[in-house]
């Protein structure tokens, strides 16, 4: 399995991952203001190969809003977790902040995902855990066989996702803190910033004394 960083050239977007295994995945799509640069680094990794899937981490349109445009050029499927799929399909404004971000969402087709369904690759099996807070549905994405976690907006190696807008809860990304706290993180993607290949529990004790998480019974 080979993880590859897609830049879009917009500051604002989310990473994009395309993961390149016996199947082929991406995880999150941006904006959709760079889709052309997007799908232009896409097909000069995968070449003649096609790419399976898309899978978004959570609703908001840094993530999404390129969905519609890379389901245009590619014709794959995409999958969300099952409650913020509906905000995609709908093209929801107050879920996905299209609006905040100055785009428009297109509605696209998206099936649900539910804790601890598996997206299997081939050689690479990940799981995928339900983590609201930051969104009601957001999920991450989990190879135990290498420790590899896409974590989207709910865990980054210094930090935490906010909880500020629609369907944020603080208490509920302390939870899902919690329960990440409990697997064995390796390498880590997040949904913004630098990934980290060498992801250690000193990084995790951090996060979970920054949100208070030591007082909490998970």
């Amino acid at each position: 399995m080979t993880i590859h960083v897609i830049d879009s050239g917009i500051p604002f977007d989310s990473n994009i991952y395309l993961v390149v295994a016996e199947r082929t995945m991406l995880v999150d799509a941006g904006t959709g203001l760079g889709s052309d640069r997007v799908i232009s680094g896409i097909r000069s990794i995968l070449a003649d190969r096609r790419l399976d899937m898309i899978v978004a981490t959570h609703c908001h349109f840094d993530h999404v809003g390129g969905l519609h445009d890379l389901v245009s050029e590619f014709g794959c499927e995409v999958y969300a977790g099952e409650l913020d799929a509906p905000r995609i399909r709908d093209a929801d404004d107050r879920y996905t902040l299209a609006s905040a971000f100055g785009g428009l969402m297109a509605p696209v087709d998206v099936t649900g995902l539910s804790d601890g369904d598996v997206i299997d690759l081939g050689d690479r099996r990940f799981r995928t855990i339900w983590t609201p807070g930051h969104t009601e549905g957001g999920i991450c994405l989990y190879d135990e066989s290498s420790g590899t976690l896409f974590s989207g907006d709910t865990l980054f190696e210094t930090g935490v996702g906010r909880t500020d807008f629609a369907g944020g809860s603080m208490t509920s990304l302390r939870r899902s803190i919690g329960f990440l706290s409990n697997i064995d993180i390796r390498e880590l993607y997040p949904g913004h910033g630098q990934t980290c290949e060498n992801y250690d529990p000193a990084m995790m004790a951090r996060i979970m004394t920054l949100v208070g998480l030591s007082l909490i019974h998970i």
